[in-house]
């Protein structure tokens, strides 16, 4: 099977992007399989064609004269010639950020043709546009209008659409001429739980909220949910890790709310000391405004730690009351109930820990990447039995 992966860009080991790790761990697990001729198709500052570990890396310069910020207006048909040259039996896109996915709508009629969203950009933007300066969100809604409008089409369009959260796929609703497929997002098991436990000093986190700090994560709707726990609790420790746009209003808001004793700001943390607050802690919690199912929520389930996420991060594998808990997004006095369950109740959150860690194996990304071989066969056959009966109705069809 011959797979044109395209990927806005790929190969950048120090972003943390969710969208770039996504690729990145796919193709390490796609490549080298016997069944699999995988060529990753990619933006750059030059053109480059390259024999990488099991895949070829086919990179198109995306700067230029008449290169323009998002839109990059020659790398369209560029990125179309260079699929049509791989001849692949399928083209699946990562994303439906222009141009990698409108390349492949154009060609969904030549070839069998997949994408996959990571949540809906229209949703997103709202949000981020909160914390951009006026002179950047002023380009934001000229040029992201035409990602949005681009965004509409594909997930209108596209004869075959991949989400990995069920609840994503229900806010699409059924695609006018396509269908839906739910693929669980990845993590690497084994490397969690083999990561090393660098020392932390002082006392063990009760509460971890680790992600960008951002307006779209809520971690200002985890800091106004405090207040009452720390009433019930009052030596309770939280754990806000991470750096952001929204860190000094963050601070600011703790101290308002009287929280500087409970709340820690250890600002950038590593992996290997993001694991290590997992193993410490008693939950995770995933306030986002907006998400699909962001890696805590697969990471707590690793080590055995129930989640608190809101009900718009897409929390699909979170079973609410089994595995983890669900509260309503924004609500930061239903999150506030969540956590003193949890607190309060050892043996509930014991339970809904273990529960998670039996799970964790299929979220590995050996799963995901043989879940995503076994859609790639389906979409190959259905785009077959289109042609089919293209070729079928056009022969029954009388001469004029």
């Amino acid at each position: 099977m011959r797979i044109a992966l395209i990927c806005q860009q790929f190969g950048d080991k120090t972003s943390y992007l969710g969208s770039d790790i996504y690729a990145s761990e796919l193709v390490s697990h796609l490549a080298g399989r016997g069944d699999v001729d995988l060529h990753v198709v990619t933006m750059g500052s030059k053109d480059a064609v390259r024999q990488e570990d099991g895949f070829t890396c086919h990179t198109l310069r995306s700067n230029g004269l008449l290169s323009l910020p998002y839109v990059h207006p020659l790398v369209l048909a560029r990125m179309v010639r260079t699929i049509r040259a791989i001849h692949p039996d399928i083209v699946h896109v990562l994303s439906t950020r222009y141009p990698g996915s409108a390349a492949g709508m154009l060609l969904r009629n030549d070839y069998p043709f997949l994408v996959t969203a990571f949540g809906i950009f229209e949703r997103e933007i709202v949000y981020y546009r909160e914390e951009m300066p006026p002179l950047e969100k002023a380009l934001s809604h000229v040029f992201h209008a035409f990602f949005i409008h681009n965004e509409r089409w594909v997930l209108s369009r596209a004869p075959e659409i991949a989400v990995d959260a069920a609840s994503i796929g229900e806010i699409l609703g059924t695609p006018e001429t396509g269908r839906l497929h739910v693929i669980t997002g990845g993590i690497d098991v084994g490397k969690l739980r083999s990561s090393g436990t660098p020392p932390h000093p002082g006392p063990n986190p009760d509460i971890v909220f680790v992600n960008a700090l951002t307006r779209l994560k809520g971690a200002d709707v985890l800091l106004n949910a405090l207040p009452r726990v720390v009433e019930a609790f009052p030596d309770v420790r939280v754990c806000i890790g991470g750096r952001g746009p929204q860190e000094p209003e963050l601070r600011r808001l703790a101290r308002d709310l009287g929280l500087e004793e409970n709340v820690a700001f250890p600002g950038f943390i590593t992996d290997e000391e993001k694991y290590d607050y997992y193993r410490r802690c008693k939950a995770v919690v995933v306030p986002s405004r907006w998400d699909c199912q962001p890696s805590p929520v697969f990471e707590a389930a690793v080590f055995g730690k129930p989640v608190i996420a809101s009900d718009m991060s897409h929390p699909d594998i979170v079973e609410d009351g089994v595995t983890g808990l669900v509260f309503r997004s924004e609500d930061a006095a239903g999150l506030g109930e969540k956590i003193l369950r949890l607190l309060g109740d050892d043996a509930a959150r014991e339970s809904m820990g273990r529960a998670a860690a039996l799970r964790a194996d299929e979220y590995d990304w050996k799963s995901v990447a043989e879940r995503y071989v076994a859609v790639y066969g389906d979409v190959i056959r259905s785009h077959r039995r289109h042609e089919e009966r293209a070729i079928a109705t056009a022969g029954a069809s009388p001469e004029r």
